[in-house]
């Protein structure tokens, strides 16, 4: 799983043989902050502790990649309220943000210099003319994918990057509550680290997440990402003008699978979306992948007690996946 925190498990871990990161994650919405602490048994991650805060209306603005909280100070007064209310305050964790905050794309590359500002230097001048935000206010790290056929650069990368000014204004907040921030993900890169988990995923997969901001399709080998589609929703749009144009999407992708990544037919579909719009999704999926199409139940969670699932709310998966980490 790619990390856009500043103080990343990998950097702090390089040359040792893999760990796990601590088991201790939190999940910023718009709404809510939630937590979550684990237990690692045989048999998978054991729930010990789950707990949330609801957050004041406008706590966060509607910016295309967030914006900083507007009450800075009151933002970590419910960090800290939450924080206070575990039964163990964790001095390391992980944040999940929502894919609309920290968002990715794959893009080829040539060589990049072995020093980490010059590769982000590098990054930076790459994504000028491939996003519409301002680089320099970014907060960018990339880790190497798999090459596509007939690949023109040397290299090819996931990039996950978010809004510096976002990403410093949560760091400081649970820093004032006592917790170093190690890891920043987003929430379907979370997701596809749990369901992949120890082999879990196997073959050429896809993974979709739909949610108030937009959609995510992520296609992965083994577990590993190969393409990344990321859309954000069209204001206005209702599901029956919106369903022709994913359906021609989803074709141009299916297509894009055939010639770039390989012949390999799809081992598996699966669906994360909220109930009331999860039946336009998968009949969406189905048509435009010719493939049918799994909602993601918390049996496809790497939970040693699956009803703990049910403690976590609607949406499971990105909480527990980022708990499932291994870095180098």
């Amino acid at each position: 799983m790619r990390s856009i925190g500043s103080r990343s498990w990998s950097d702090r871990l390089s040359g040792l043989a893999e760990l796990p990161v601590p088991p201790h994650v939190f999940r910023l919405e718009r709404g809510a902050l939630a937590y979550a602490g684990f237990n690692r048994g045989l048999a998978g991650l054991e729930l010990r502790e789950a707990r949330s805060v609801e957050l004041p209306p406008g706590t966060f603005g509607d910016g295309p990649l967030g914006a900083p909280p507007a009450d800075a100070v009151a933002f970590a007064a419910a960090v800290d309220r939450l924080a206070s209310a575990l039964a163990h305050r964790p001095r390391h964790a992980s944040l999940v943000l929502p894919d609309a905050w920290a968002r990715a794309l794959a893009v080829e590359l040539g060589d990049l210099p072995s020093r980490g500002e010059l590769r982000r230097d590098v990054l930076r001048f790459r994504l000028k003319k491939l996003v519409p935000f301002r680089v320099d206010e970014l907060r960018i790290e990339a880790a190497p994918i798999p090459k596509l056929e007939r690949q023109e650069e040397v290299e090819r990368a996931l990039v996950l990057f978010a809004s510096e000014s976002l990403c410093a204004a949560l760091e400081h907040a649970f820093a004032a509550a006592g917790i170093a921030l190690g890891q920043i993900v987003n929430a379907s890169l979370a997701r596809l680290e749990a369901l992949a988990w120890r082999g879990r995923l196997p073959g050429l997969a896809a993974l979709a997440a739909v949610d108030t901001d937009g959609f995510t399709i992520i296609f992965a080998r083994d577990g590993e990402p190969v393409v990344w589609r990321q859309k954000s929703f069209t204001e206005g749009l209702d599901d029956a003008d919106r369903r022709p144009m994913l359906e021609s999407e989803l074709r141009l992708t299916r297509t894009f699978l055939t010639e770039r990544v390989g012949g390999d037919p799809l081992q598996a579909v699966v669906l994360a979306a909220p109930a009331d719009v999860r039946g336009f999704w998968l009949e969406v999926l189905e048509e435009g992948l010719e493939r049918p199409v799994t909602s993601l139940e918390p049996a496809l969670l790497p939970l040693a007690d699956g009803a703990a699932a049910g403690r976590l709310g609607d949406d499971p998966a990105p909480i527990v996946g980022a708990a499932c980490r291994e870095v180098a």
